[in-house]
């Protein structure tokens, strides 16, 4: 019984018009519900939930306060009193270093990984402006993938699902399809109790209201859900898919949106863990309680 958190950042619930939400134009297997839907399932059984991403806090949801509460279960939000863009801020590393869903499960005794390939030249070039993802991770100290050794061994996820970026700027870095990348999460989760992934370019594509790179991205996550979840059995373990706050899903505007997102959830226990998500601060406690039970 193993979890699978799969991170999109700026991917909200919007208008069922081709005109300016992409998903409406894609035709989406997995996000096709709308704000005036009354469809809310996704393929493969999927669940989708509408969840909240203000946190009772005025203004649009960000990404280094909406990302430090997803992956700490710490409503960073009414922390900081405002929504934080960009990268986290000395106070939000302090609390992603000191309750990251991955130490939370290391001290239980469960085993997590993160599945995106870094480079090293990642850290050695961005000093402590890092991500949220990355924070988190380096709370556990458990060992991160590298593109030169397990991207090339089948054991790691580029960011992009395919290593088109990692390749602007390493030419050795080997690509991979879509559904290259979703049997490598399926076969993750075979090893251990919990794996997260994170893409992160459909919030650039939101803000640079580029539709035809929206539409490219959409089709790349259509492929790695519908491989991942053909790979993986759905009656041992459970697939999450969330965001840190809407984006994409409104073209005609580049700013964040106040629309809820998306939490899909796929497999086992998926009703029960269904029914106790409500607002983005809700999925790192309640993946803790589904591996502790």
């Amino acid at each position: 019984m193993s979890v699978a958190l799969l991170f999109f950042d700026g991917i909200g619930i919007g208008e069922n018009d081709p005109e300016k939400n992409p998903f409406a134009r894609y035709k989406s297997k997995f996000f096709r519900a709308f704000v005036d839907s009354e469809d809310f399932s996704a393929e493969y059984g999927g669940i989708i939930i509408p969840t909240d991403a203000s946190l009772n806090v005025p203004g649009y949801p960000q990404s280094a306060t909406g990302q430090t509460t997803i992956f700490t279960g710490v409503n960073a939000s009414e922390l900081m009193q405002a929504h934080i863009n960009g990268l986290p801020t000395p106070t939000l590393r302090k609390v992603l270093l000191s309750e990251s869903i991955f130490l939370k499960l290391k001290k239980i005794g469960k085993r997590a990984t993160f599945a995106n390939a870094y480079s090293k030249h990642y850290f050695e070039l961005r000093g402590d402006r890092l991500s949220a993802t990355t924070y988190a991770v380096m709370a556990s100290q458990i060992p991160f993938r590298w593109y030169d050794k397990e991207l090339q061994e089948g054991k790691a996820v580029p960011a992009d699902l395919t290593g088109e970026f990692l390749k602007r700027f390493y030419p050795d870095v080997k690509i991979i399809t879509p559904e290259e990348s979703g049997k490598i999460i399926a076969s993750l989760l075979d090893e251990y109790d919990f794996v997260m992934y994170e893409f992160p370019f459909t919030d650039e594509a939101g803000h640079n209201q580029d539709f035809e790179l929206a539409l490219k991205y959409i089709d790349r996550i259509e492929r790695f859900l519908e491989s991942l979840l053909t790979s993986v059995n759905l009656k041992r373990h459970l697939i999450i898919l969330t965001s840190d706050h809407g984006n994409i899903e409104d073209l005609s505007v580049k700013t964040h949106t106040l629309n809820k997102v998306p939490t899909i959830i796929w497999g086992r226990g998926k009703e029960k863990v269904a029914t106790s998500i409500k607002s983005i601060l809700d999925i790192t406690p309640e993946i803790i309680k589904y591996l502790s039970d």
